[in-house]
């Protein structure tokens, strides 16, 4: 029996137990898989007389990648589905479809994607939260807030004769700096 299968002895996270939230939607039930933040500190390297000393530098959070399965949300009188709710993000960041444009100019004035229009349209208070939950789903181990999210790339898949597995939509996101809780 493996180390942590003893009775009382320890309690392994799983990969499979965790939500993904963003501050103006809640909880993404579409989601099937989720990178953790990681930080990558770079390395400054000092030369004095005949030898090398390294020093930690800056902090740098890399981006995470959320991967969705299509998903038709059936309600309120209103078909769904994930594909448009991520393109829904995509216009409420300031993206303006150059076929509409015309229209929109009329209307207001169209100035771009913007950090502030991401922030406050696509993921509502400015941040993206990942929980990480106990054996049971019920109990948050670990909390990851992302702060100030930027969609730095949405991919709506790829389509394939030769297999009948399930249609996944990727968003890449990056963040200013994450910020982690076992609250």
């Amino acid at each position: 029996m493996a180390w942590w299968g003893t009775k009382g002895a320890s309690d392994p996270t799983r990969k499979n137990r965790f939500l993904v939230e963003f501050g103006n939607g809640g909880v993404l039930l579409s989601v099937s898989s989720v990178t953790k933040p990681s930080v990558t500190i770079e390395k400054k390297e000092y030369r004095m007389i005949n030898h090398f000393y390294n020093y930690p530098g800056i902090p740098k959070w890399e981006p995470i990648t959320i991967k969705f399965v299509d998903n038709k949300i059936w309600g309120e009188g209103a078909k769904r589905s994930t594909a448009h709710v991520l393109y829904e993000m995509l216009v409420a960041s300031g993206y303006v479809d150059p076929d509409k444009s015309a229209t929109v100019r009329e209307t207001i004035p169209v100035i771009g994607t913007s950090k502030a229009a991401m922030m406050d349209n696509s993921f509502g208070d400015g941040t993206a939260r990942i929980y990480q939950l106990d054996h049971e789903g019920k109990r948050s181990l670990e909390n990851w807030e992302l702060k100030n999210p930027i969609i730095t790339k949405i991919s709506w898949g790829e389509l394939d004769y030769g297999d009948d597995g399930l249609v996944e939509y990727t968003l890449d996101i990056s963040y200013d700096y994450a910020v982690y809780s076992n609250e």
